[in-house]
């Protein structure tokens, strides 16, 4: 057995490298961070938000959509791989939005940046079925070097994610809205490529056209859709080039009274073009997430802050992790 073992490490790392998708399983996106304000409008002036997100994942997804698993070519022979484990992470979005009386085509112009400040803790653990007749002392060494390599993909970090820019203009009339706007992400984060867990999801610029569109009703009915399309640069730290990715949130509320909403929300990922790079499973790494969940906002009588909850459960993933989403939000005109 000892005469294998480096042999069976080299393949463990390698299996390894390869078990996440799209970077580490990272989008770079706050998956249903928008809420009813979608269907709200936004008079000209400066506000503030003031998000919490809690994001656990107790389960890996494959390219099949069933659970992650992989086969590494081993001196033992072939060991097909589970990858377990955990994922949580606690995100604070600070965002700022300016809607000017600047008119174009009769819309407003206005500007956002949103930053996001995380704390992400990963626990992978990679187990295999061994061969039939393994003797006891190599069925501890592999188990050994599973754990090592769980251990290598595990950590936790904490910092500033990366910075979103966007430029916008905003049509409101009294029973709808239409925003159309260009988003900039920029690779501010911290980022390590051999580190497990970052703040930062790679040293890269992401581009994204933004549509906002909403319809509200006089019995109460409010429904909105907000959707992106993300266009990636190589990540000069690993020479990956993430493929390119529809997201939307969307709502449908119900409003009680002036003050209280609420109703489902919900948001999906689709990958449409497959990751490029060194690494990079033949299958390209297309990601796909969909969830669904309550919600429930508040508006005060004054109108100058609002605050939501929402818990959202995800379903049809491929390719990451699969868990639930908690957001907790203020939001406040500060003008």
């Amino acid at each position: 057995m000892k005469k294998y073992m480096p042999s069976l490490a080299a393949a463990m790392v390698a299996i390894s490298g390869g078990a996440q998708a799209t970077e580490n399983g990272q989008l770079r996106a706050l998956l249903g961070a928008p809420g009813f304000e979608m269907a709200s409008p936004q008079f000209p002036g400066v506000y503030g938000q003031l998000w919490l997100q809690n994001y656990r994942a107790k389960q890996f997804k494959g390219n099949d959509g069933q659970p992650l698993q992989t086969t590494a070519n081993t001196p033992l022979g072939p060991l097909a791989l589970r990858v377990e484990g955990e994922i949580e992470a606690d995100v604070f979005v600070a965002r700022g939005t300016w809607v000017s009386d600047f008119r174009v085509a009769e819309g407003r112009v206005g500007v956002s940046a949103s930053l996001p400040l995380i704390q992400q803790r990963n626990d992978i653990r990679l187990s295999a079925e061994l061969p039939a007749g393994l003797s006891a002392q190599a069925a501890s060494a592999v188990q050994g070097l599973l754990a090592q390599q769980g251990a290598a993909r595990s950590g936790s970090k904490s910092g500033a994610g990366d910075l979103d820019l966007t430029g916008f203009v905003d049509w409101q009339e009294d029973e709808s809205r239409l925003v159309l706007g260009m988003s900039v992400v920029a690779p501010t984060g911290s980022y390590d490529a051999q580190r497990a867990v970052n703040p930062g999801t790679g040293k890269y610029w992401t581009l994204r056209p933004v549509l906002l569109s909403s319809a509200v009703w006089e019995n109460g009915l409010e429904l909105g859709l907000r959707a992106t399309y993300s266009f990636n640069s190589r990540n000069t730290a690993t020479e990956v080039r993430s493929g390119q990715y529809l997201h939307a949130d969307y709502a449908a509320m119900y409003r009680l009274n002036d003050a209280w909403r609420m109703g489902l929300q919900g948001y999906l990922v689709e990958q449409t073009t497959r990751d490029k790079g060194p690494g990079v499973a033949a299958h390209g790494n297309k990601a796909r997430v969909h969830a669904l969940g309550p919600m429930l906002a508040y508006m005060s009588e004054s109108g100058i802050w609002s605050a939501d909850i929402k818990v959202l459960n995800e379903f049809s993933v491929r390719n990451r992790p699969e868990g639930r989403t908690v957001w907790l939000r203020l939001n406040l005109r500060l003008d």
